[in-house]
């Protein structure tokens, strides 16, 4: 019989004498229409191609061996179901004896199902849905299979990357685009890589259900600091920062600052981090990221404040989130004019 990713794992440890991570399992119990099943060839076929959807969300998430764990996110048979129904419906129902539940629905023949994806809080369900139309659309077909490894990142308590991306055009201060980083939460077609925002994300979860909302306002850093600097490399006294909020999902930078301080005798200023990143019930912040626009007699410089960058200075140990702008001469008419480091 051939052997799961993870069971090849874990001989391979128990061979080398080393079980130095621990291993977290987690309980899923899963629900599929009964159109899908239909259509996938019968219940026997769906189970195989669940059990193999499952071995590669555990692959994902322990190939790279990034994380201070084994993960096993395991599909508990004795609890799979086959429904008729609206899936929107199934995807609330409480599951008290299982971390999570996955609803799988491959057809869409109501309207009403619609909204795939991560259902957090008290529901911890991840919804499995096709493109929205009626016709048959392979939910184990890699593409959907990678959108589950990246639901499942959710679930391990991962806000999306994409969402605190900008589009240049969509940046009235600067032509100037924020592209996000490298990670399976970003964008997890074909990607095998989970970013450092992820891995401490995740590792800090460990084997806890928990909530992203509350996590990402938590590991938000106290404080945010700034130095400025001219062409010439030294401080700048009274260089104006200007903080732009970019809101959730929205890929663009908001014109309206939501705050604004001027450098001190020594080039620098520190904030309280509130002043740009205000907590609110949802999402934890209400901003994912912010455009910084330093500026001094007729010199700009710009700077990202994604939380992927921001939140990674409190898993250093640190209460403040520090940043180095250096002032240029002209402003950039285009995002190739001017580099962000």
């Amino acid at each position: 019989m051939k052997k799961s990713f993870l069971t090849a794992i874990l001989f391979a440890m128990f061979c080398c004498g080393s079980f130095a991570q621990p291993i977290y399992r987690f309980t899923v119990k899963v629900g599929i229409d009964c159109e899908s099943v239909d259509s996938l060839g019968g219940e026997d076929n769906v189970r195989r191609q669940i059990a193999r959807m499952f071995d590669k969300v555990n692959r994902a998430f322990n190939h790279t061996r990034q994380f201070n764990a084994v993960y096993d996110f395991v599909v508990d048979w004795d609890a799979f179901y086959i429904y008729d129904g609206v899936s929107t419906d199934e995807v609330h129902k409480p599951h008290p004896d299982h971390d999570y539940l996955v609803i799988i629905d491959g057809y869409k023949s109501d309207p009403r199902e619609a909204g795939g994806g991560w259902y957090g809080g008290e529901i911890l369900t991840v919804y499995h849905s096709r493109i929205h139309n009626d016709h048959f659309n392979d939910p184990f077909e890699p593409g959907a299979i990678d959108g589950i490894i990246h639901e499942f990142g959710h679930g391990r308590g991962m806000p999306d990357i994409y969402a605190m991306k900008v589009d240049a055009d969509k940046n009235p201060i600067a032509p100037i685009g924020c592209m996000g980083t490298k990670c399976i939460m970003d964008y997890p077609y074909g990607e095998t890589f989970w970013s450092k925002y992820a891995v401490n994300m995740i590792n800090l979860s460990a084997d806890k259900m928990v909530d992203i909302d509350r996590l990402v306002q938590a590991m938000c850093p106290d404080y945010l600091s700034f130095n400025v600097v001219g062409p010439d490399g030294k401080p700048v006294k009274g260089a104006e920062i200007t903080f732009y909020p970019v809101g959730w999902y929205s890929y663009s930078v908001s014109p309206d600052p939501v705050h604004s301080v001027r450098t001190g005798a020594d080039g620098s200023v520190t904030l309280k981090s509130g002043k740009v990143f205000p907590k609110t019930h949802s999402f934890g912040l209400k901003y994912p990221n912010a455009f910084v626009k330093a500026e001094y007699d007729g010199m700009t410089a710009y700077a990202w404040l994604p939380l992927y960058d921001i939140e990674n200075a409190v898993f250093e140990g640190k209460d403040t989130y520090t940043l180095g702008l250096s002032l240029k001469d002209s402003k950039p008419s285009s995002p190739k004019d001017f580099v962000i480091r």
